[in-house]
């Protein structure tokens, strides 16, 4: 992929020790992705939305799939998800949640919500290398199409 055509991954996620591993991990990674990051729900969707400051689409691209933390100051990734799937234009979007609860119940809601995939949040930087592997092979290459969980 050229620069231009770079898939561009938004990560919302309020704890820095995670961005800061998920940053890393997509450098180990390699591939041609931007990873960029908001810290809650409500500039989340303003992102996505591309409001306020988030306007200019050249520094804020929509992006090739959001990696939704579960547990957001004010908008939770629930409240997120549900805001996307109903949006027509994000419909096919891919959006990855992520938890650090391997609970059943938050797995099924994220299911019924339309998420394309829920993730445990791993619990060391070299977890975040595997999980950034799955998704670079599944969703991040040119040939793959969005895939909501089954």
């Amino acid at each position: 992929m050229s620069d231009s055509s770079a898939a561009i991954v938004l990560y919302v996620e309020d704890e820095e020790s995670d961005v800061i591993f998920m940053r890393r991990a997509f450098h180990q990674v390699g591939g041609d992705c931007k990873l960029h990051s908001v810290n809650d729900g409500c500039q989340a969707i303003a992102w996505l939305k591309g409001e306020g400051i988030y306007s200019d689409r050249n520094k804020f691209p929509i992006p090739s799939l959001v990696l939704l933390d579960v547990n957001l100051p004010g908008f939770s990734g629930f409240d997120v998800l549900l805001w996307v799937r109903q949006q027509a234009e994000f419909k096919t979007l891919p959006v990855i949640l992520f938890s650090s609860s391997g609970r059943p119940e938050d797995e099924r809601r994220a299911e019924a919500l339309g998420a394309t995939n829920y993730f445990v949040k791993p619990s060391s930087g070299i977890d975040f290398v595997e999980v950034v592997r799955a998704l670079s092979n599944r969703w991040l290459v040119p040939s793959s199409t969005p895939h909501l969980l089954a």
